[in-house]
This record gives C-alpha cells, structure tokens and sequence, in this order.
C-alpha cells in the first residue's frame, strides 16, 4: 500500500466515523418526528458514507489479507456491495424527497429493501474483518472486537426491521444506537489511527 493511498484511506476512514454519527443522530431524529432537515442529512450522510468506505475497506483487504487473503477478499466484496447498495439506498431517498415521484407507501429503496445491504450485508462484512484483524494481528484486537460486536448489531437492526418493521421499537433501536454512535466510528476512528501510524505500519510490514 503506497503512503499516499494509506493517508487517504486514513482520512476516509475518519470521515466515514463521523458519517455514521450524523447518519445515526439524523436518522433517530426522523423516526421521532420527521423533520425534512433530519430526512435530508439523514440520506446525504448514508451515502457519502458508505462511499467514503470503499478506500477503508480497500485498505483493510490489504492489511489483513496479507495472511487470509481468501477471506479477506469476501469481506472485501461484501462490504463495497454493501456500501454501493447504501450508497444507492440514500440516492433513491434524496431523489423521492427533491422530486416526489408520488404516493408509494412506506417502501424502502428496491435496491436495499429494509436495509439488506446497508444492515446485514455491511454487517457481516464488518464482523469479518473484525475477525481477521484478531486473528492476523493486523489492527489493534479492540479494533477486531468492535468490529466484530457492530456487524452482530447491524445485523440485529436488519433483522428487527425485516420482522417487527417498527424501527422505534427498542431493540432495533437501541442496536441502531450502539451501532451506528459507538462501535462503528470507534472502529473506523481505530482504523485511522492505525493506517496514521508509522510504527503499527513497519510492524504489519514486518510480520507480513
């Protein structure tokens, strides 16, 4: 990985920590009283987001697939197809909420029905790459663990909105919460650091 493309990988890897937050906040916002501001960056961040992901993800593929590079490679697929069908997910919504196309009930984007790829898919992306990161030792082991414990919530959120549906109900949201504030940016915001850090790069290099 050339420093240029780490560095920008580490500074997509803030902004996607930071797009979770908002997407988080906004999102709960919308679903309390649906405020048009809140719809707005709810959707706008989602997409960014999960865009700014692609480097993060195309960084860890080459940290941790250095020793697994087999399974590194699905995490990798799994998470731009989550990211490109987040990323979708959000355009759809921003286009229905510039130009209404008319009544269509409360049906999410086709591309991303409940959030299959923005929740699930993404979510067991993550919980792979965590995995790789604890069992190859390329990122710190609490990086893994977050990663690990945010893709099980994701999951969690899809789950509970593909049965229950009712995304104020408390378990969905409070694994939305814990998800999307805490371990996501904790896990991204990890990323960073460690993709900044020249002693943690010499030392991947080494063992590599």
């Amino acid at each position: 990985m050339t420093t240029t493309f780490r560095r920008f990988a580490g500074c997509t890897a803030i902004a996607s920590a930071a797009a979770s937050l908002l997407f988080t906040f906004a999102f709960t916002v919308v679903v309390q009283d649906g405020a048009r501001w809140a719809q707005w960056l709810s959707w706008t961040t989602l997409s960014l987001g999960a865009l700014a992901s692609v480097p993060v993800l195309t960084a860890l593929y080459n940290r941790l697939g250095r020793s697994e590079p087999e399974f590194a490679l699905v995490g990798f697929v799994l998470g731009v197809a989550g990211a490109v069908g987040a990323a979708i997910h959000g355009a759809f919504e921003l286009s229905e909420l510039a130009n209404p196309s008319g009544p269509r009930g409360d049906v999410p984007s086709g591309v991303d029905p409940r959030g299959v790829m923005t929740f699930a898919v993404t979510g067991f992306a993550l919980a792979l790459f965590g995995w790789l990161a604890i069992r190859t030792g390329g990122l710190p082991r609490r990086a893994g663990q977050w990663a690990i414990a945010a893709g099980v919530l994701l999951v969690v959120v899809y789950l509970g909105r593909l049965t229950v549906q009712d995304p104020k109900t408390n378990v969905i949201r409070v694994a939305a919460l814990l998800s999307g504030l805490v371990l996501v940016p904790a896990f991204y915001l990890e990323v960073a650091r460690s993709l900044f850090d020249r002693r943690a790069v010499a030392a991947v290099e080494v063992t590599a």
